[in-house]
């Protein structure tokens, strides 16, 4: 529930000088995705679908893969052998980690007196939008993504073109040379009967079909990546023939508008921050539908002409959490549900695994980088010892039963998945007779792959048992449960350190693990992770308040030039977490400048040189503009420990600003307005009756429940609320 108006403008303009996909206008359905983009006067059409996968390769689990086997090895120093256990196995006698696949692209050329003139992507229809000059007049290409089915629809004057043609992925040097070293056959073209496409058979997987279809003014695009999928793709353009653009599309702009409908809305003056905060929403969207499948790292928007960066794949470590951030605040809870889903029909491999690793009946085990099916991809044999990757789904899972107030998630889903992380970690603890340790643990991508990128105690895994055993013991307490397992998660939370520390130039600091500081900078705020997004530190603490200060001042100095596109996002969340508000919304800009393509297109690497070491290369990764938005709206409200807060980051140079249906922990819906610098008005709505804390907005707080009215000055509102009540809030005004 939206209770201020705020009106979005969703249109946003589009370069029309591009030279590549990356700068492409995106479209998608959650699975089958699109980048228009233009030469000259060439229409030049990318597809992708995010199932799309050669599923070959990856990790063989088996019996070697032990704690205990790689504990000794790590021990007598023979790394190699560690690395071996978790190598991708050989296909053509190379290694081959399962990975996405390229699809290919169109190229409508229109006539040499069509000429391009601008374009418009509209968010709220998810539609493109080309304008075109002809002698004597002028005219519009319009296209879009059906939200129900893998097609592409356009809209384009016939009269208009003068050839199409397709190329398909095979076509271009560096994926034809992958397909041939792995035994990918060549594509099969299809040319009949007004349609023109091709059929890509894979070795081991369905083929792909994807098929172009044009009638009079009308377009279509269907891509297929199952049995028989050239009699499907034929069978999707047949049934949609005789109908017209407007008919089609028309469904897709109602579901999308829905989609708006319900998105918390921002306002500020500053244009661009407030266009990327929708983009961002839009990708997310895009690349988790409502119903669809769980986000990688390119999404549906993979490029056509080389194999995509990381196979774009599942990365569990930060890249999957941040294609998701958004969706807690920005009232999309529905998003998070396909990754759920996909991990639920993991849950017998996770076990599997975790009995395997550790000799646990009775646990999960989720490595960094997989597949759709939950194979290991391999080639970074830290991040396959990173099993704290399953304890940061858990918490993503924490998050949602928590900001839709879902109890029966959080006790049939959350509590056993949390247990069954916990146990993981106890098998590879050490009991001295007084305390835990942890004595092999990494910190996500720290080291590499280099020998010594591991230790004892890293803070990142204290951090993450530390959330397990708190948020345990509070379902545990919160519902009375009376669990017996509770004797256990209490003696690991008093035993085992909180986190890894040592002398640094400023004191007392945050280690890395055990004897490791941040010596260099680093582009995983891993150490830094108890504060956001795990919420184990408390920078108001009295007694972590100086070594937090320590080791943000630490971070500071160490710089940002080995940091990436992902990483700004969530340093901004951090600064603004740690009191910084001007850095918190400067990340956002430096991001803006640093590492988006002219066409809102987001890398991984910076666009030039200067600001970090991570340059050139065209690495597109959408996570870190997914990201930007979660960032976007904690300067408007933060959760903190149960806390709500309003304006927390928002720099004080923005005098006037508000915000519409932001979502929170409690399952509150939040608007606020300010003016002049200060807060004038709060709405809350209530959607379940949860218990509100609220940190006062207010010197006094003058608080309309409806059936009463009252002042308060205290620091922290707390009420009792029910189920669809609004409740409102102003500044008591002398």
């Amino acid at each position: 529930m939206k209770l201020h108006n705020i009106k979005p403008n969703y249109q946003v303009n589009w370069v029309i000088e591009t030279d590549y996909c990356h700068n492409g206008m995106p479209l998608s359905n959650g699975i089958f995705g699109a980048l228009l983009w233009f030469q000259d006067n060439t229409l030049m059409v990318t597809v992708n679908r995010a199932d799309y996968w050669e599923h070959r390769g990856g990790v063989e689990w088996n019996k070697e893969c032990t704690f205990e086997n790689v504990v000794s090895l790590l021990k007598q120093e023979r790394f190699d052998e560690v690395k071996k256990l978790f190598a991708s196995k050989q296909v053509n006698g190379k290694e081959k980690p399962p990975t996405r696949l390229p699809m290919g692209r169109y190229e409508i050329k229109l006539k040499p007196e069509v000429r391009f003139e601008f374009a418009v992507l509209n968010l709220q229809r998810a539609e493109a939008v080309i304008h075109c000059s002809v002698p004597g007049g002028s005219g519009e290409i319009k296209a879009s993504i059906l939200i129900d089915q893998p097609m592409l629809a356009v809209s384009l004057r016939e009269d208009w073109v003068e050839t199409i043609e397709c190329r398909p992925a095979y076509d271009f040097p560096k994926v034809e040379s992958y397909f041939n070293t792995y035994g990918i056959p060549p594509y099969t073209r299809v040319q009949e009967e007004g349609v023109l496409g091709w059929v890509q058979e894979l070795p081991d997987d369905p083929a792909c079909a994807v098929l172009l279809k044009r009638e009079q003014d009308f377009i279509r695009i269907a891509a297929v990546y199952e049995e028989n999928a050239l009699q499907t793709a034929s069978r999707l353009l047949q049934v949609s023939k005789g109908t017209t653009y407007a008919s089609v599309v028309e469904e897709t702009k109602k579901a999308w508008q829905r989609l708006w409908d319900k998105t918390a809305d921002i306002s500020l003056p500053d244009q661009e921050l407030v266009t990327m905060y929708y983009l961002g929403i839009y990708k997310m969207l895009g690349n988790s539908m409502p119903g669809g499948i769980a986000p990688t790292l390119q999404g549906p928007w993979v490029e056509e002409y080389q194999l995509p960066a990381w196979k774009s794949d599942y990365h569990f470590n930060i890249n999957v959490q941040e294609c998701l951030w958004p969706a807690y605040a920005a009232n999309h809870l529905e998003a998070l549900k396909p990754l759920f889903d996909m991990l639920d029909r993991w849950k017998p491999l996770l076990a599997d695994r975790a009995k395997t690793f550790t000799g646990t009946d009775d646990g999960y085990y989720l490595p960094h980088s997989t597949d759709d099916r939950g194979t290991v991809c391999g080639g970074f044999w830290t991040g396959t010892l990173d099993f704290a990757n399953t304890s940061w789904v858990a918490q993503m899972m924490w998050q949602y039963a928590r900001y839709s107030e879902d109890d029966e998630f959080l006790l049939n889903e959350v509590y056993p998945f949390m247990k069954k992380t916990l146990n993981l970690f106890h098998k590879t603890m050490h009991w001295d007779g007084t305390s835990y340790s942890m004595p092999v643990t990494v910190s996500p991508e720290y080291g590499g792959t280099a020998n010594d990128a591991w230790g004892a105690n890293s803070t990142f895994f204290l951090v993450n048992v530390h959330f397990l055993c708190e948020k345990l013991i509070w379902i545990d307490h919160q519902f009375a449960l009376q669990d017996p397992y509770i004797a256990q998660v209490n003696d690991i939370s008093q035993h085992l350190p909180a986190y890894s520390t040592g002398a640094g130039p400023f004191g007392e600091e945050i280690l890395i693990w055990e004897g490791q500081p941040l010596a260099e900078s680093h582009r995983h705020h891993s150490h830094l992770a108890g504060i956001f997004p795990f919420e184990t530190m408390d920078p108001e603490d009295e007694q972590q308040k100086q070594v937090i200060r320590n080791s943000y001042r630490r971070w500071v100095k160490t710089g940002m030039g080995n940091w990436t596109g992902w990483s700004m996002p969530w340093a901004s969340i951090l600064h603004g977490r740690l009191g910084s508000k001007e850095m918190a919304y400067n990340c956002l800009k430096l991001f803006e400048d640093t590492f988006v393509m002219p066409g809102y297109g987001t890398r991984h690497n910076a666009v030039y040189e200067g600001f970090t070491l991570y340059t050139g290369g065209d690495i597109m990764q959408s996570e870190c503009g997914i990201a930007y938005a979660a960032a976007v709206l904690e300067l408007f409200v933060q959760c903190k420990r149960g806390e709500i807060c309003l304006f927390p980051s928002l720099p004080d140079r923005f005098t006037e600003a508000s915000f519409a249906g932001i979502r929170t922990e409690g399952a509150f819906l939040i608007s606020a307005s300010r003016l002049k610098g200060t807060i004038v008005s709060v709405d809350i709505y209530s959607e379940k009756g949860a218990a509100l804390k609220l940190r006062n907005p207010f010197p006094i707080a003058v608080v309309h429940t409806g059936e009463q009215s009252f002042e308060t000055a205290e620091a922290v509102i707390q009420l009792s609320t029910a189920i669809g009540q609004t409740i409102s809030m102003l500044p008591q005004f002398s």
